[in-house]
Formats: structure tokens, C-alpha cells, sequence
């Protein structure tokens, strides 16, 4: 067995000090490109973009907030060539949702949607809905909103556990 004596392979010579010194230009660096890629830009593709309207509010299931769940709306718009628009919001720990469809908080698109709301586990391996399956299809939610640029669009889901 042989001891190695010198720098350690990847290391300065001028210890930690010269990684220190390093890692603060690289960080400097990485939070002044983050503070220029923070505001979005308008761009040929975002000025196609529908208009979008906050939209949001409260999930409960049997009178309870469902916390942690996918909040997912969806409009087809003949008016605009029959583009589909979907958008999308993940409730907190009091079943409040902000919806986007592009940008965070961005909101939805103006018109009726269909809605779905899901909420599942893994346990062995088996995917368990924690609330009924049926509210996470479209075909089988009954959930409905409409948004509007007059309104607040705060709205409210009722879930049954039945």
C-alpha cells in the first residue's frame, strides 16, 4: 500500500479557498441569467396565444378540502380552428387551485370547459384514487365551468365520496 502525497485529483493547489472563489463567480453568474430570464417576453409563438383569465377556487370532497389534487379544465374553440386549450392547477392544503394554461397563473381560456379533478397514491405498486375515480375523465366528471372576462372566475367543486 503506497501513500499519496500532493493536491488531490480535481483540486487546486490553492485548496478550498480557489473552489470557494469559483463557485461564487459561477453562482453570480447563473443568478444574473435567472434574473434576465425571469419576466417572460412576447415572442411570435406567445402572441398567438388566446386570451387567458385568472381562474381558481376551492375543492372539497364531502364538505372537506381536498388537498393535493389535479385540477385539469378543457375547451375546444371552433372559433379558432377547433384548437384545443387545457389548463391546469394543483390544489394546496386548504383545496384552493390557480389555474394556468401557458404561464403560471396565467388562467384559462374564455368559454365552457369540461373538468376533471384527480388525486392518487401508490401503494404496492396499485395506483389508489383518493377520490372517486370518475371525477378524472371527462366523459364521467359532470364537472363543468364557465370563464369569463366579466367575472372573478372563483369557482367551486363539490366532490361526493359516493
Amino acid at each position: 500500500m503506497s501513500i499519496r502525497s500532493g493536491t488531490p485529483r480535481g483540486c487546486s493547489q490553492y485548496g478550498s479557498a480557489g473552489f470557494a472563489g469559483t463557485a461564487a463567480v459561477a453562482g453570480a453568474l447563473i443568478a444574473s441569467m435567472l434574473a434576465g430570464c425571469s419576466k417572460y417576453r412576447e415572442d411570435e409563438w406567445s402572441r398567438q396565444w388566446p386570451p387567458r383569465f385568472p381562474t381558481g377556487g376551492l375543492v372539497t370532497r364531502d364538505g372537506a378540502p381536498v388537498a393535493e389534487a389535479v385540477v385539469t379544465f378543457s375547451i375546444t374553440r371552433a372559433d379558432r380552428g377547433n384548437k384545443a386549450f387545457t389548463a391546469v392547477g394543483m390544489t394546496d392544503q386548504q383545496g384552493r387551485f390557480a389555474l394556468r394554461t401557458f404561464r403560471p397563473g396565467d388562467g384559462a381560456v374564455e368559454g365552457s370547459h369540461a373538468v376533471t379533478i384527480s388525486k392518487s397514491t401508490m401503494d404496492k405498486g396499485a395506483v389508489v384514487n383518493e377520490i372517486p375515480a370518475r371525477y378524472a375523465r371527462f366523459e364521467t366528471s359532470g364537472l363543468t365551468a364557465d370563464v369569463t372576462k366579466k367575472t372573478a372566475n372563483e369557482l367551486r367543486f363539490e366532490l361526493s365520496s359516493k
